[in-house]
């Protein structure tokens, strides 16, 4: 089985992985919504899916005033282990 299948099964839509897989490689660290490559994620779904992992508890949304982008920074939910273990296996994450 390769990713995209895996994601699809597992996720709901195959970039739900790639994305989750993304963020769970930079570890801890902050980034904007737009941040994401274009071979994780379209630009056109970067918004709805992140704001999915906001709503599981995954990310906290920051907006700055001054500024028109959105951060998102990881939590420390448990559901991020479910990433963790795809990581392992994944030969995307590789």
């Amino acid at each position: 089985m390769d990713v995209d299948e895996v994601g699809r099964l597992l996720f709901g839509r195959p970039c739900r992985l790639r994305v989750a897989l993304w963020i769970h490689g930079r570890g801890r660290e902050r980034f904007y919504q737009s941040e994401p490559p274009l071979e994780v994620i379209p630009q056109s779904a970067a918004g709805t899916e992140l704001r999915r992992f906001v709503h599981l508890g995954m990310l906290t949304e920051h907006r700055e005033t001054a500024s028109r982008r959105v951060y998102y920074e990881p939590t420390t939910s448990a559901l991020w282990s479910i990433v963790a273990a795809a990581a392992r296996i994944s030969p995307l994450a590789k």
